[in-house]
């Protein structure tokens, strides 16, 4: 999904914004600057604050979807355990708590170290 999106935004990037800027200098009037101008303008900068807390927000109801679906234990650990639901707890962390992504992955990846896995201790606790 981050790849289409990606994608489409590198080919508006490559089509829309310069033909908008060819056509906005050389044939719009003069009732079609602001379109033209705030066209370009958020191609650039104001996709990603819209696509951005949408894809998001699809990998939480795939995730909250995938857990629904599951029918056994081994299957729910399997989908919490899966890099699609660990990218989409460090997205939920970094949002949530307004850190950068880097440290709610940081934080994401030493809470699932002292989790409790079967058949590993976990680390600074002793084996029993």
């Amino acid at each position: 999904m981050i790849k289409r999106v990606t994608l489409l935004w590198v080919t508006g990037l490559l089509t829309i914004v310069p033909y908008g800027i060819y056509y906005l200098l050389f044939h719009a009037q003069r009732d079609e600057y602001a379109l033209l101008i705030t066209l370009v303008l958020f191609w650039i900068f104001g996709f990603w604050g819209v696509a951005g807390p949408l894809i998001a927000a699809w990998r939480v109801h795939r995730l909250f979807k995938a857990i629904d679906l599951a029918g056994s234990p081994e299957q729910l650990r399997e989908i919490l355990l899966s890099a699609e639901s660990r990218e989409a707890a460090i997205d939920v962390i970094a949002r949530e708590n307004r850190i950068p992504r880097f440290l709610a992955r940081k934080l994401f990846d030493r809470a699932l170290a002292r989790l409790d896995l079967p058949g590993e201790p976990a680390p600074g606790f002793p084996e029993e």
